[in-house]
């Protein structure tokens, strides 16, 4: 059974509370949180002990891994502690704020020989699997253009409001174009050139962005991410996939059956069955990285390639300050 330390109780940490509950190799034994509500709402779930101060945290309790649903800004920091421990970390995307801090976590996960995976969790959602099934069968032919759309309201409720902190976030191009950015680079090939443009919004950053990439092998995609839609607006996203012989595409607002949202704002991921949750992309993407660490395997998002979809990402912001495309 392996002991999971929780880290992190807002709106990421409690979707992935939830996807323990059905997860029989691992056991939530400790949830951190400054706000103490919070932690004990979900220690609450699982039986855990409760504490605000991670250091109190590995002081008491003798944990394998650690699941990280801090601000970007955070991760670098509580992921290199946890692995100079020998704990195994499975980290909410995007992986850092900077390449720099990137390399600094997976140099240390080898230094230490830990698991590390980063929650790109659009690789498990079974709209997306099934286009890439599709794909590799040959009914589209030979993809030549994707075009994907992330799009939403400003998220008002984050903690200190560290999501209109551009410096701590990275906006909308590091935390919604991130999932299209490791999508795409991961099942269709190297991105060669970068270009992007935004529109400011009331954070007075990139709050709507159209980003063009060019991959070596020729193929050209269109990824729009947003926060520039009014308050209250439906969270969605779109794909679509067009060949040689055929399209494809994917609207998470018509497509899915179960919907969730609140009149706070928040957005969550749409739900495939109501009734499995083994089917549910959180669950599963857990469920792989508990399997690596049970197993001794590669994780199935290496780090690397969580830091490809950064470097795409800070690519498209130095696009968009200087006009220019980027050439990788």
């Amino acid at each position: 059974m392996i002991k999971v330390a929780l880290i992190g109780c807002g709106m990421m940490g409690n979707c992935h509370s939830n996807s323990y509950k059905s997860i029989e190799d691992a056991k939530v034994v400790a949830v951190c949180d400054l706000d103490y509500q919070k932690a004990e709402k979900i220690a609450k779930v699982h039986g855990a002990r409760i504490y605000t101060d991670v250091e109190e945290l590995y002081k008491n309790e003798k944990v394998d891994m650690i699941d990280l649903c801090l601000p970007t800004y955070l991760h670098c920091k509580f992921a290199v502690q946890a692995m100079q421990k020998k704990i195994h970390v499975f980290c909410e995307k995007p992986i850092a704020t900077s390449v720099e801090e990137g390399m600094e976590m997976i140099k240390m996960a080898k230094e230490e020989g830990v698991k590390f995976s980063v929650g790109h969790v659009v690789r498990f959602f079974p709209a997306y699997e099934s286009m890439i099934e599709s794909i590799r069968a040959g009914k589209v032919g030979e993809p030549r253009l994707i075009r994907t759309t992330r799009n939403g309201s400003f998220p008002k409720w984050s903690w200190e409001k560290w999501y209109g902190n551009y410096h701590k976030s990275g906006g909308p191009l590091m935390d919604l174009a991130i999932h299209d950015f490791d999508w795409i680079s991961h099942y269709y090939g190297e991105v060669e050139r970068v270009y992007a443009k935004t529109l400011k919004g009331a954070a007075k950053e990139q709050d709507h962005c159209l980003v063009t990439l060019r991959l070596k092998n020729g193929l050209i995609a269109h990824v729009e991410a947003s926060w520039g839609y009014p308050d209250g607006a439906v969270f969605g996203t779109t794909v679509e996939v067009v060949g040689t012989t055929g399209q494809i595409e994917y609207d998470s607002r018509k497509s899915s059956p179960v919907k969730k949202h609140s009149n706070e704002g928040h957005y969550a991921a749409s739900l495939y069955s109501p009734t499995n949750p083994n089917y549910e992309p959180y669950t599963r993407e857990i469920k792989a990285f508990i399997s690596a660490v049970i197993h001794n395997e590669e994780p199935v998002v290496k780090a690397e390639e969580a830091l490809t979809a950064i470097k795409i990402a800070l690519a498209a912001k130095e696009s968009d300050c200087t006009g220019e495309a980027i050439i990788f």
